[in-house]
């Protein structure tokens, strides 16, 4: 990653955010006062790309996977109140 240039990595990034199912284009473009913008996303993930061991770069996340629940009790008593089909 760190021979690509800004726009290889920028397409690089793009189409694995939208594999990810994450759309940048509903952030504003550059502007300094929004919490995040398009462009220092960018250039905070080809910073990263550029900076981290090939393993981690080459990570792909199956979207179909099913994350770790982040609240195990919710999960549970989500569980019991389902119907178990009796």
């Amino acid at each position: 990653m760190h021979d690509l240039s800004d726009e290889e990595l920028n397409s690089y990034i793009l189409t694995r955010l939208k594999i990810l199912g994450v759309d940048l284009s509903v952030l504003p473009k550059d502007d300094e006062d929004a919490p995040a913008d398009q462009k220092r996303i960018m250039e905070s993930a080809r910073q990263f790309l550029r900076n981290t061991p090939p393993a981690i770069i080459e990570y792909f996340m199956d979207p179909q996977e099913v994350p770790p629940e982040m609240y195990p009790a919710a999960l549970e008593a989500r569980m019991r109140e389902a119907p178990h089909g009796d």
